[in-house]
């Protein structure tokens, strides 16, 4: 290592002032265009690629917690959402058609605790029991309160049904 110090000064002796000037201005030059490809700009690149990854790690951080509470509605409605009760009456109407074959629904309408009161004649008993199971669980819908009424026809009621999501 010496003797390469001492042949860039024998180097730099045998320049004049004005040369010795242009090539340690160029060394100097050299030395800073280095430091800056090799240190600076990936140091740069780097802050860079981390500020991306904590902003991405931030949106699924939110998302993770958007998920979590929307966990916690459906543990406590049993893994239901919670259905409004004009929903529950549309729900009632399509499902009633083809799960209580020959039976009458005379009226669907909303009451004021957020139920929805059923009034349905000439129903089969064992098909509104199943109907009202599967109502429970897949739609969360449950019974609150049951009329029933014997009609001539053998194992059909009239029923009077009061029934509420959750």
């Amino acid at each position: 290592m010496n003797t390469t110090v001492e042949t860039v000064k024998q180097f730099l002796k045998g320049l004049n002032p004005r040369e010795r000037l242009i090539v340690i201005g160029g060394a100097v030059a050299l030395l800073v265009i280095g430091i800056y490809l090799f240190a600076w700009e990936p140091l740069q690149e780097k802050q860079i690629t981390l500020k991306e990854s904590i902003k991405s790690q931030q949106t699924a951080y939110q998302q993770m917690l958007k998920s979590a509470a929307e966990v916690k509605v459906l543990k406590r409605t049993g893994g239901r959402q919670a259905i409004s009760s004009s929903a529950m009456q549309s729900i009632i109407n399509k499902t009633a058609k083809s799960a209580l074959p020959g039976a009458v629904i005379k009226r669907v309408e909303q009451n004021r605790q957020q139920a929805v009161q059923v009034w349905i004649d000439q129903v089969a008993f064992n098909d509104m029991v199943k109907w009202l199971g599967s109502l429970q669980q897949t739609k969360g819908v449950r019974v609150v309160t049951l009329f029933t009424e014997a009609t001539p026809q053998a194992g059909r009621v009239n029923a009077r049904l009061t029934l509420k999501a959750g």
